[in-house]
């Protein structure tokens, strides 16, 4: 009985061994069936997956194009920067953390507390995101790494392009300078292919034609090791991978511009450490040959990331050295403005060539007395030598001879003041000519006669920038032809292709008579030529250079008279000195305008600069046009009176 149990229990565990027999060659089907399909129908998909796992995606940084003077002189290049990075999920992994950092210290010359500090600072983002620890590394820092690199991983070079002005600090507004995008500007850009860390123009032309100096972003794969380290690079994927899915990085645009480095050196040598701007243009064309604004910075500096200490330096200088003083700032003009007084009073019928007054010194406008610059007064004198000896007066009567200074807004609107010049550059102000409605407007008071006196002599609300000045300067000495300010010949790709050129834009002819030009000519001329001129010690043998010197008043007239002079006020009290001019007088190849912050007259302050600048453009370009002595003796001291000439 027992023996009979025992074999139908066997009986009953062979019929369940049927069904596990049954599920282990099922399961062992199923795997034959997975492992051909893996093998053989999708081998070649998973080798792939296999090499991307161990290639790691690289974004190839497109060069910016690079910008060139008129002649071919590089004035922004780019430049090659080595960082150190570390990538925080390799060092984790190591158990040799400390170690790692400490030896890095010493290689790099860096406290390993400043170095744990970074890492710190950055440990929400992702892992495998590069820290940068050191930029601008030597040489030698880079030598000493790569040599101990395998013994520390996680630890990288990487090499960026730093954007370089190779003149320093020479005409950094006007190029302009690059920096990393931010967090505010980074939604917006995203969609211009724009990512995290990028860089992109932040003023200048940098700014302003970015769509053309930036180039487009190529990519490749590196293979790594399982710390992340660089093993090898595939110049493209296709090697890798059979397939094509990698990308050259495409240059940006070059551009060549209108000026004349050589004059920009010139122009910066000439201010020294004086502050303010100078614009040199063609007044046949309306192509920048220099613009300046001093003080200044360096722009490479710039280009990787501002070092606070650097920008607080720069925030806190009064002298304001980040602003483009040539179109951001904008300054009464001064004595330099009565050209555009005398042009209005011709046009008018308000005076002729042969209109005389009297300066005695001081005039009155109603119970008002108006001083000249001069206290003891020029005596009779015509538009002529009203412009060459600067008179107040003279301007003064003939400004109360115009029905309203809506006639002075006029003409000065002609000539492109009170606007924007439309040059291709961010931040451009327009200035201001003031007419009776903008007074009621913004002050609700009416204009009165005193008010236009002064606006003819260039004070008051008058307001203009120093392209402004050397627009109009190109203007009058053109023969009445405006033309819309440009600095863009032509752009060409990298290998020197030319893709575009730009030609002049004429904005308008002045209705003005060809008689009243020439009067304002002779009278300019007469500023640096003529024997009682506020410029004569200004003038350049042979080149027929005209011109008019300016103040702009800073604090009112009565109170340099506490101190017996301008030179005598405290700094931030003196006159702006100003000057404009163009040469040779008949027909002008280069128009000077500037403006030197605190330097009072014009003829001492102002003027010897836009001569220098003159001088030196002539004798580069057109040296048959200066006689001898060929090299200019440095100027004498110029006496002037006690009231500074305007």
């Amino acid at each position: 009985m027992a023996f009979l149990g025992q074999e139908e229990q066997l009986r009953e565990f062979q019929d369940r061994f049927q069904y596990v027999y049954g599920g282990l060659t099922i399961a062992l089907l199923i795997v034959v069936f997975r492992l051909v399909f893996l093998q053989i129908f999708s081998g070649d998909e998973l080798r792939r997956r296999s090499e991307e796992q161990r290639l790691k995606r690289v974004t190839i940084q497109a060069p910016r194009g690079m910008i060139f003077d008129r002649n071919g002189t590089l004035l922004i290049d780019n430049q090659a920067a080595f960082d150190l990075e570390i990538t925080p999920q390799y060092l984790k992994e190591s158990k040799r953390k400390d170690e790692i950092l400490e030896k890095l210290s010493k290689l790099v010359d860096i406290p390993i507390e400043q170095i744990k500090k970074k890492l710190k600072k950055a440990r929400y983002q992702a892992a495998f995101v590069p820290v940068k620890i050191k930029t601008d590394l030597s040489r030698d820092e880079v030598a000493k790494i790569e040599s101990w690199k395998i013994d520390m991983p996680g630890v990288s070079v990487a090499m960026e392009i730093k954007r370089t002005n190779v003149y320093g600090d020479t005409a950094s507004h006007f190029l302009g300078y690059i920096g990393k995008i931010n967090s505010t500007e980074l939604p917006k850009l995203k969609k211009k292919d724009y990512r995290r860390g990028s860089s992109i123009g932040k003023i200048g032309i940098e700014k302003e034609l970015e769509k053309t100096l930036r180039g487009q972003d190529g990519e490749e794969l590196v293979e790594v090791d399982a710390l992340g380290r660089k093993v090898r690079e595939e110049q493209t994927m296709e090697n890798v991978l059979g397939k094509a899915v990698g990308k050259p990085a495409i240059p940006g645009k070059n551009l060549i511009l209108s000026v004349d480095q050589d004059l920009q050196l010139e122009a910066k040598k000439a201010f020294g450490d004086k502050v303010g701007s100078l614009v040199a243009m063609n007044p046949k064309t309306g192509e920048i040959l220099a613009m300046i604004s001093r003080p200044s910075f360096d722009s490479t500096e710039f280009s990787r990331g501002i070092p606070s200490k650097l920008w607080k330096k720069l925030l806190s200088n009064d002298a304001h050295p980040l602003r483009d003083k040539t179109i951001q700032d904008h300054y009464m003009p001064g004595s330099v403005f009565k050209a555009l007084t005398a042009i209005a009073g011709l046009e008018e019928g308000v005076i002729t060539k042969n209109t005389y007054f009297n300066c005695k010194g001081v005039h009155r406008v109603g119970r008002l007395p108006v001083h000249c610059w001069k206290r003891s007064g020029h005596g009779n004198l015509n538009v002529v030598s009203a412009l060459e000896q600067s008179c107040d007066v003279f301007f003064y009567k003939m400004a109360q001879k115009l029905e309203s200074v809506n006639l002075l807004h006029k003409w000065a609107s002609y000539f492109g003041l009170g606007k924007k010049t439309g040059i291709m550059l961010p931040g451009e102000v327009p200035g201001l000519i003031p007419t009776e409605e903008w007074k009621k407007k913004r002050f609700g008071r009416i204009w009165t006669t005193g008010e236009t006196t002064s606006v003819a002599i260039g004070q008051s609300f008058v307001l203009t920038t120093v392209l402004q000045l050397a627009n109009v300067y190109s203007t009058l000495g053109n023969g009445g032809f405006l033309y819309k300010p440009f600095y863009l010949k032509k752009i060409e790709t990298a290998d020197g292709e030319e893709l575009k050129t730009f030609d002049p834009e004429l904005v308008r002819t002045i209705p003005v008579k060809k008689e009243t030009l020439e009067i304002i000519k002779e009278g300019l001329y007469q500023v640096v030529n003529g024997k009682k001129g506020t410029a004569k010690f200004l003038k350049i043998p042979g080149a027929d250079f005209a011109g008019k010197t300016g103040t702009a008043q800073v604090v009112r007239l009565s109170k340099d008279k506490l101190y017996g002079s301008c030179k005598n006020l405290p700094y931030k009290f003196r006159h702006h000195a100003v000057f404009a001019g163009f040469a040779p007088v008949k027909d002008p190849v280069i128009a000077v305008a500037l403006v030197a912050e605190h330097e009072c007259g014009g003829s001492t302050g102002a003027g010897p600069i836009a001569r220098a600048v003159i001088n030196a453009y002539l004798k580069k370009n057109y040296p048959s046009l200066l006689k001898q002595p060929k090299v200019i003796k440095p100027l004498a001291p110029i006496p002037i009176s006690s009231g500074d000439e305007q």
